[in-house]
């Protein structure tokens, strides 16, 4: 089983790393659009979470409610994992 707090913690330091510029100071609440998260953003971290964790997000799973921060994103991504 792997726990949704861990998610948070690798999605977390994954956008802070390769999405958003050093000058946003992301965290799991963080509005992601408000971010500045587009498309091509959206396509890197569902990369990164194929990688990490041997699943793609189905894009029925991708929608305003689980993209609003990284807390409902991870929560998704534990979901779908642990439903396997």
């Amino acid at each position: 089983m792997v726990e949704a707090a861990q998610i948070e913690t690798d999605l977390l330091a994954f956008v802070r790393r390769e999405v958003f510029a050093t000058q946003v100071d992301a965290t799991l609440d963080t509005d992601l659009v408000a971010a500045g998260f587009d498309s091509m953003s959206l396509v890197r971290l569902l990369v990164f979470v194929e990688q990490t964790y041997g699943m793609w997000v189905p894009e029925s799973e991708i929608t305003g409610e689980s993209l609003q921060n990284l807390r409902t994103l991870a929560g998704t991504v534990a979901r779908l994992l642990n439903a396997r």
